[in-house]
């Protein structure tokens, strides 16, 4: 799910934990099979059991739901993890906070420290990570129990995990 929100993608979250009509259907798309996510792209076709990033993405393409140049563009947006996000926003607003008590020619630059630590934070988006062409997300600075790689960073390009049970792009129904 969080490639579907990252890419900007509409969708339907239906938690099969505790809606049991989105269990039986998620189970008859698998075959009677409990396997999460399933993604059924309301086209007719087959739907998408755990699929990787890479597959899903090619499958949007593929059925027009976005170009491969916007899926880029839009993967571009984020590059800094969600633990990573909660710690730079936390830190930023801490040195923001101290900003008051912060005299003299050093006030300037606590102050851009503490902009620039929210504003990345709250945005996901690092300019310096952007400029290396690194990414925070997948590793542990973004889901450490959902981490792919051991390293904080490693180079953009990466897919990012999905966390949905069950997925559907809204308004679209395949009964």
């Amino acid at each position: 799910m969080r490639l579907l929100r990252r890419l900007g993608v509409p969708h339907r979250f239906l938690n099969i934990d505790e809606d049991l009509e989105a269990l039986e259907r998620a189970m008859a798309l698998t075959g009677g099979w409990r396997r999460t996510p399933v993604i059924d792209l309301g086209l007719g076709g087959q739907a998408l059991v755990e699929p990787d990033n890479d597959t899903l993405t090619a499958a949007l393409v593929e059925v027009d739901m976005l170009s491969q140049a916007g899926a880029r563009s839009r993967l571009d947006v984020q590059n800094v993890g969600d633990v990573e996000r909660a710690a730079r926003t936390v830190a930023g607003l801490t040195v923001l906070a101290l900003l008051p008590g912060t005299r003299g020619s050093a006030r300037y630059p606590v102050g851009l420290l503490g902009a620039v630590l929210t504003l990345t934070g709250v945005t996901g988006w690092c300019p310096a990570y952007h400029a290396a062409g690194v990414t925070s997300l997948e590793g542990p600075g973004d889901r450490p129990d959902e981490a792919r790689r051991h390293a904080w960073l490693a180079r953009r390009g990466r897919d990012s995990g999905d966390d949905a049970d069950l997925l559907l792009p809204s308004g679209r129904r395949s009964r």
